[in-house]
């Protein structure tokens, strides 16, 4: 199982910082696990991309700043959004994604200003093209 370790914080959990994203689903699965070191802990979280082909928005040049992120290096950046099932269905937080430097290993979740996208939205996986 691969791990990449993380430093950020959580909205709502601000008080732990220390992360590692494992491919605790499979290679194939759209889904890591993003567990806290500091405490028990853990989130499922998804590329929103795999599952919104135009999800979209602008990163704050703050933003990048403190993720020491450079704009011409985008193959640096990940973004994920946390997962939270419910009976049968799954929800994504698209309103706060968490932007990452795999880099350097930091990471920021934001809220976007854009309200085109919320904090618990329905979605299906969709399988990879073949």
């Amino acid at each position: 199982m691969s791990e990449i370790t993380l430093k950020g914080r959580i909205l709502g959990f601000e008080e732990y910082e220390n992360y590692v994203i494992q491919n605790a689903f499979g290679d194939a699965s759209p889904f890591r696990l993003l567990r806290c070191n500091d405490a028990a802990l853990s989130f499922v979280v998804v590329n929103p991309y795999r599952i919104f082909e135009d999800y979209t928005f602008e990163l704050e040049d703050d933003l990048m700043k403190n993720l020491k992120l450079d704009r011409s290096a985008v193959e640096n950046i990940a973004i994920l959004c946390i997962v939270r099932p419910n009976e049968n269905l799954l929800f994504a937080n698209l309103r706060s994604p968490m932007i990452i430097n795999a880099k350097e290993g930091l990471f920021e979740q934001v809220i976007l200003q854009n309200e085109t996208y919320g904090i618990s939205v329905p979605f299906a996986v969709k399988k990879p093209e073949k």
